[in-house]
């Protein structure tokens, strides 16, 4: 394997490991041989969904910057994001309006 020169980056695992010019030949002999993508695991990307309807679809509308600072100091003051806030006030809305 080649090397580059300067200052060598550490990687490590996702179970902590640091991963040693070993465990690089290792890896690099594995993908020469070729991956049984069989034995792989599916990963998720993204945030998980709201709910039980698979994916959440997403929301996007414009705010006047005014009420959008004040939405946005109240999610911090609370700890919380200001998509909380917002799909917390359509739903209650949406709950109060029938």
């Amino acid at each position: 394997m080649a090397t580059v020169k300067g200052k060598r980056q550490a990687y490590v695992t996702d179970g902590g490991d640091v991963v040693t010019p070993a465990i690089e030949e290792e890896l690099a002999d594995e993908a020469e041989r070729g991956y049984d993508l069989s034995k792989g695991r599916r990963r998720f990307l993204g945030r998980p969904p709201l709910g039980d309807g698979g994916t959440s679809p997403r929301v996007t509308f414009r705010f006047p910057q005014a009420q959008f600072n004040a939405v946005r100091q109240r999610a911090e003051d609370e700890g919380r994001t200001v998509s909380s806030l917002a799909r917390e006030a359509l739903i209650r809305y949406m709950d109060t309006d029938s």
